[in-house]
């Protein structure tokens, strides 16, 4: 079995030669289930992270929670810790420490027990909810003590599960795929 380094090299090289129309009809019909969610529906606040160009596009994940009226919390690293911020369609945004990834300038911190539904990135998904992430360890450590729901978007391309879980890996409440196995 890989390593997950190895996997999160291939993963990565897999998903960015992903042709852009192929993505973006997966990444509809994600949305889409998605939304029909009870996790999601039921939800007033939900934690997402601003994707990285090879992942699920979380913008309209955003755009549709507003539009719904929910609260919106944005991935922030501080200290090494994931913290989401509440933010608004205008809330400036800047490349941050941890992989480059936009985050919010400042804004109020999100209380973890008030976050209803946190949407967990990864680059590797298996249908048991383990997943395999960027290494940091973030999501893993959020996870350990959260009693919200947890789902992950994974794009076919992103279902696999070839890899040994470390002991510190947390379960995902539920991987949103494009078949319903």
């Amino acid at each position: 079995m890989p390593d997950k380094k190895t996997i999160r090299q291939e993963q990565k090289a897999k998903l960015k030669a992903l042709s852009p129309l192929a993505k973006a009809e997966q990444e509809e019909q994600l949305y889409h289930k998605l939304f029909q969610q009870p996790a999601w529906l039921q939800a007033q606040t939900i934690a997402v992270t601003a994707s990285l160009p090879f992942e699920v596009e979380t913008t309209p994940i955003m755009e549709a929670a507003w539009q719904a009226g929910k609260t919106v919390g944005l991935a922030k690293v501080v200290d090494r810790e994931l913290t989401f911020i509440e933010i608004s369609a205008d809330s400036a945004l800047t490349a941050g420490e941890s992989f480059g990834i936009l985050e919010p300038e400042n804004g109020q911190e999100l209380k973890k027990s008030a976050i209803d539904l946190v949407l967990v990135p990864g680059l590797a998904f298996s249908d048991a909810g383990l997943r395999v992430g960027f290494g940091g360890g973030y999501y893993d450590r959020f996870l350990a003590n959260y009693e919200g729901e947890s789902i992950s978007l994974a794009l076919a391309e992103q279902r696999r599960a070839d890899w040994v879980p470390d002991n510190f890996d947390e379960v995902v409440g539920q991987v949103l795929t494009l078949t319903d196995e």
